[in-house]
């Protein structure tokens, strides 16, 4: 089958052949409760430039080569023997963590916390190829007529916003001002969450006039290039910001974002690689909370996929062929990509 394959590591994202477009072996056939699955969408995400770049995402990565691609969408190819519930040609959604079920916080339902647990495209061979077997209960039935371009990006993209947006319902009220800091693939998709799912008013903040127009077209009125332009929330209003959720988390925006917030006020940190400088006195005497927040679980896949699939959430893609992998991950790096690059196999 054809793969987009990483051989080497890029510091800087300066080579033009990121990675390698190459023939590689098919997976073996599925046994058990394995289902095969031919990939007809992978997202492209910010992780995956991180994993060219050889940065440490504080979890063991696969050993090079390796096949990235961690949200994916496909067709049922062939099934082990021992599967149930699905049949072949079935389109379905990848949940990107696959375990046995047997773990304590499995049991609790956040597979994302398994103790071992694999998933494709980080520890294990991803969805930039043809095939890629799950197991059963890593995977979602979708519709007939459900858009797989749509959907896969909801499998880390979603996953993430939503995540990040249910540690704020109920404390979200509907005087509140809350910001949501990078409309890309997946602030887009948060600010979204945000307005349907919390009462309070949305403010995104993003730089690029495109992801501002992305954050318009998705129905969120009061964009900002810069947090500095929202102080008028804090010294007019007086009230100042109840939660932040920042998507974006690189150089002084996470201190930025702090001063912001109002007394109780909530930072959730998603994006990473800048750094929280606070002092436990000002954390003690405004009760402020700062919230990391990784993904989501399955069941919010779930829901998120149904309101995908209802028209509800609109998941924005912008689609290359898996050949021109390249071209999409260097568009990422650049800020090229409003929304959600996906790769679509030929």
């Amino acid at each position: 089958m054809k793969a987009s394959v990483l051989h080497q590591y890029d510091p800087e994202l300066r080579r033009t052949e990121l990675v390698i477009y190459q023939e590689i072996p098919d997976p073996d056939p599925p046994t058990g409760e394995e289902v095969l699955v031919q990939i007809r969408a992978a997202g492209v995400c910010r992780t995956d430039l991180h994993m060219i770049a050889g940065r440490d995402l504080g979890i063991p990565l696969a050993p090079l080569p390796h096949v990235l691609g961690h949200e994916n969408a496909g067709e049922v190819k062939a099934m082990g023997a021992d599967v149930q519930g699905f049949e072949i040609g079935d389109k379905v959604l990848c949940y990107p963590f696959q375990s046995n079920g047997d773990s304590l916080a499995e049991r609790y339902g956040i597979d994302s916390q398994a103790n071992v647990r694999i998933t494709p495209g980080i520890n294990a061979s991803g969805g930039f190829c043809e095939f890629v077997k799950f197991p059963q209960r890593s995977l979602i039935k979708v519709g007939r007529d459900a858009n797989l371009n749509e959907l896969a990006p909801l499998g880390d993209a979603g996953l993430t916003a939503y995540g990040a947006v249910r540690k704020l319902m109920g404390h979200i009220r509907p005087q509140d001002n809350v910001v949501v800091i990078g409309i890309g693939g997946v602030g887009h998709l948060g600010a979204q969450l945000l307005s349907r799912l919390t009462p309070g008013k949305i403010f995104a903040v993003d730089p690029r006039e495109s992801a501002r127009n992305l954050a318009n077209k998705t129905g969120i009125e009061n964009c900002f290039e810069s947090l500095e332009e929202l102080e008028f929330l804090k010294k007019d209003e007086g009230t100042g910001v109840r939660a932040i959720i920042d998507f974006f988390g690189e150089e002084k925006i996470p201190n930025q974002a702090l001063q912001l917030l109002s007394n109780q006020g909530r930072y959730v940190a998603v994006g990473t690689g800048g750094e929280v400088r606070l002092s436990t006195a000002e954390l003690v005497a405004r009760e402020i909370s700062i919230v990391g927040s990784f993904v989501g679980t399955f069941t919010d896949l779930v829901e998120i996929t149904n309101l995908t699939e209802r028209g509800e959430l609109i998941s924005e893609v912008l689609t290359y062929p898996l050949s021109d992998a390249n071209r999409a991950l260097q568009d990422l790096a650049q800020g090229k990509v409003s929304g959600r690059a996906v790769l679509i196999p030929e």
